[in-house]
């Protein structure tokens, strides 16, 4: 006793006092935090008992429709996935029935509800809610609604056994007993559908009812606790006197920047942070104004916040400016104004917190500076010149100004990438940009529009002299020699040139026109400027149509079209029978024409729909004159043109062709590029819809090529993703593709999608694809294209299938 009272002395009472009460305010806050906590995993497993039945929902929606489509069309594979989405309600009703166990059994109900799509991390929480709220009120209604579906989920499972062994019976009677299991399949679907909104509004029910119990005990646990903390706080304020020193501490140590400011903008006080930050002493500092920091064109930068606040109309505000450092550089800094009375005289007072976002201004600089530039040559690409371009028209509307369009298509640049391949000709594309760029005037703009295009816009230039321009750089093209490995090349140009004038109708019609131009310049012998003047541009583009239009018109009357087809790999199966077919024109020379010199003009020229319906005639005749290859046919990918959906018979022709050959639907895979399915996106949705009923499969074409979002997928009955060949090519080498790849892999997976990636050119790039979950791949590593009758006809693949 003696020695307890020698320790207690008057010096030691307050720090036991202080140790007292802090330790009465840290159980005070482990109290909230605990009840904090158990109320938010009530909550949290409420929410995950709604997330849970989404996806018991989903997993019955999805069972009656591939069920549905094997008791049509007896495709396994339908079947297969049918029972795998019936995995979602079967696992969430084992779950249930081992949670109703005495004593519960745990494993059993932790691998039923994940098998039933339910988040690992939510699992314990939905266990320990059934275990102790599942008859409580509205709880028990869930709970009822939920084991009353059990004898329709068994049906389920019995309707799919009886399906599959009605297929493989394949008796006379099969297809009236598919009939009548489809009929009871759709009235379970509905007694289900009916269920699962029944236990929706109980969940719903019960979370209101836990809510409001929460509600109350938080009042009543929150004012008690308040009372408590309010008494320990009014005894610790009279122990504790240091509370000033504490906020200096906290003031000068904080990471961040941090001033006090009078109502001039003076800075009071500054912590050792913003010193740093702002590379300046603090005495120097406390004798400036925040404004003799900021650069003087960011001042302006948040000038109403600032008066707002010093009306009192608002207590703080945040915007990023330009500061200067005491070292001369600039800081680009994220400010936070915040508006502060002092109680002991009343007058105003500010707090400044700035926060360095330096690197993050360049990363936004730079990420907008590859949304708008071309990759390899730096210049500007397609999407911003055509930006600038509308700019250009607009201003010569306002004010009646003249400017001048070229279009510039190199002359011979395939035979650079054919010969030395592509790194020789990005090489000499690189130098053509610098060379064009140094010749024209500071003012005008270039851009490579894609490939071995470019444009310019010269600003506020007469034709005349724009012709003269034109020449001369046409002759600097024309006297380039380019080396690369021993190996030399000379090559020319083409050059479009078109006014935009008042008169123009719009961007569109403008990059029509100086395309034409080029065009004609080319059809006039190549390596020369050809300037449409404002009364000879519907001659231009009425002759250069009628030359189109009679090419490919003449080589469809003649059977001048051809197909070639590129066969796919795909990494689960290699006997997996699925390819490409790929449309080719013979020239009256009878030398094969390159896809990309007559599709893009028939497709600009209207006459694409033509060569739609000329492939998929040739297609369903050849694969009906070779029953053996259709057997074992996986799906033929066919092309599609946006075009063509603008016609409104399209649907009707595709699907009779396809009867009138009696190809099944489903071994038909439609393309559709991303950029076309966006623009049309009612025409095609309409058309997906149609033919996807019969049972034919869509493929969206060039994916990540248009950085669409994937919110469209939802609206499109899509079954693959053709990952774009641009971001596949060089996935070996380059992180930023690989990641790419991947994500667009991952996320289309999620989604349900099957995954092709284009362009795949060497075993390296194969593997990682392999590796990572690719279903596909396609390039001329995997199959170098071929005639579409070889593989018809090539005994290898037709056999391998059947045995």
């Amino acid at each position: 006793m003696t020695e307890r009272r020698k320790q207690l002395t008057p010096g030691n009472r307050p720090r036991l006092r202080i140790m007292v009460l802090t330790g009465g305010l840290f159980l005070v806050a482990i109290a909230t935090a605990v009840f904090s906590i158990t109320t938010v995993q009530i909550q949290s497993a409420t929410t995950a008992y709604a997330g849970g039945e989404s996806a018991w929902s989903r997993g019955q929606v999805a069972t009656v429709h591939y069920l549905n489509v094997y008791a049509e069309t007896g495709d396994t594979a339908a079947l297969e996935r049918a029972r795998q989405w019936l995995a979602l309600p079967l696992g969430d009703r084992r779950a249930r029935e081992a949670m109703e166990t005495a004593p519960i059994d745990y494993p059993t109900a932790q691998e039923g509800l994940l098998a039933g799509a339910n988040h690992p991390d939510d699992i314990p929480r939905m266990i320990w809610l059934y275990r102790y709220f599942s008859h409580a009120p509205y709880f028990r209604e869930a709970v009822r609604v939920w084991q009353e579906s059990d004898p329709y989920l068994d049906k389920l499972v019995s309707i799919a056994d009886l399906l599959e062994s009605t297929w493989a019976s394949n008796s006379p009677a099969s297809a009236e007993a598919r009939r009548q299991l489809r009929q009871q399949l759709n009235e379970v679907d509905q007694t289900l559908s009916v269920m699962a909104n029944e236990f929706r509004e109980a969940t719903g029910a019960a979370a209101r009812w836990l809510s409001q119990l929460l509600s109350i005990v938080s009042v009543v646990f929150l004012f008690t606790l308040g009372l408590f903390t309010a008494l320990l706080v009014w005894r610790l304020t009279r122990v504790i006197t240091e509370s000033e020193e504490n906020f200096r501490t906290v003031f000068q140590q904080t990471a961040m920047g941090m001033a006090q400011l009078d109502q001039q903008s003076r800075l009071l006080d500054v912590n050792q942070a913003l010193c740093e930050l702002l590379k300046q002493p603090r005495e120097k500092l406390l004798k400036l104004s925040y404004r003799d920091l900021v650069i003087a064109e960011d001042w302006e930068i948040g000038l109403e916040e600032r008066e707002r606040m010093l009306q009192g109309e608002q207590d703080s505000y945040s915007v990023e400016q330009r500061l200067r450092r005491g070292d001369g550089k600039t800081v680009w800094a994220r400010m936070t104004l915040s508006r502060i009375v002092r109680t002991n005289d009343r007058r105003l007072r500010y707090v400044l917190a700035l926060e360095d976002v330096s690197e993050s201004r360049r990363l936004s600089v730079k990420l907008n500076y590859q949304a708008t530039h071309d990759e390899l040559t730096g210049l500007l690409n397609r999407r911003a010149f055509g930006r600038h371009l509308a700019e250009f028209l607009r201003r010569a509307r306002n004010d009646d100004s003249e400017h001048v369009l070229c279009f510039i298509d190199l002359d011979q640049f395939k035979i650079v990438n054919d010969t030395a391949g592509h790194q020789a000709g990005d090489q000499l594309l690189r130098q053509i940009a610098k060379l064009l760029q140094a010749n024209i005037r500071d003012r005008d703009l270039l851009a490579r529009l894609g490939g071995d295009e470019f444009a310019i816009i010269l600003e506020n230039c007469k034709l005349e002299t724009a012709q003269e321009l034109a020449e001369k750089l046409r002759g600097l093209l024309e006297g380039l020699h380019f080396s690369w490995n021993e190996l030399r090349f000379q090559i020319g140009c083409s050059i479009g040139v078109s006014p935009i004038l008042s008169s123009s109708a719009d961007t569109s019609s403008l990059l029509r026109s100086a395309d034409m131009a080029c065009y004609m310049a080319k059809e006039s012998g190549r390596n020369r400027v050809y300037t449409l003047q404002e009364n000879d541009q519907d001659l231009a583009q009425q002759r250069g149509e009628m030359q189109w239009l009679g090419r490919i018109r003449s080589a469809l009357d003649e059977n001048r079209l051809f197909l070639d087809a590129q066969r796919f790999e795909c990494f689960r199966d290699p006997h997996n029978l699925r390819y490409e077919v790929l449309v080719r024109l013979i020239n009256e020379e009878g030398a094969v024409v390159a896809p990309g010199a007559f599709l893009p003009a028939s497709e600009r020229f209207g006459v694409i729909h033509q060569i739609d319906r000329w492939v998929i005639a040739t297609v369903c005749r050849k694969l009906a004159s070779h029953p053996e290859h259709l057997a074992v046919l996986d799906a033929c990918h066919i092309n599609l043109s946006a075009r063509s959906f603008e016609q409104p018979d399209f649907a009707d022709y595709v699907l009779g062709t396809m009867k009138q050959h009696g190809i099944p639907p489903s071994k038909l895979c439609f393309e559709i590029t991303e950029t076309a399915a966006i623009r049309n996106l009612v025409d095609i949705t309409g058309f997906m819809d149609r033919l996807s009923e019969e049972g034919c499969t869509f493929a969206l074409d060039d994916f990540g090529a248009g950085f669409s979002s994937f919110g469209y997928l939802r609206n499109l009955q899509v079954h693959c993703l053709k990952i774009d060949g641009v971001f596949v090519r060089d996935i070996v080498t380059d992180e930023t593709d690989l990641a790419m790849v991947r994500a667009i892999n991952e996320i289309g997976q999620t989604l349900g999608k099957t995954i092709i990636a284009e362009f795949v050119e060497s075993s390296e790039a194969a593997e990682q694809l392999r590796a990572m979950g690719v279903h596909y791949a396609q390039g001329n590593y995997i199959h170098y294209p071929c005639r579409f009758t070889e593989i018809l006809t090539d005994p290898t693949i037709n056999q391998s299938r059947l045995y």
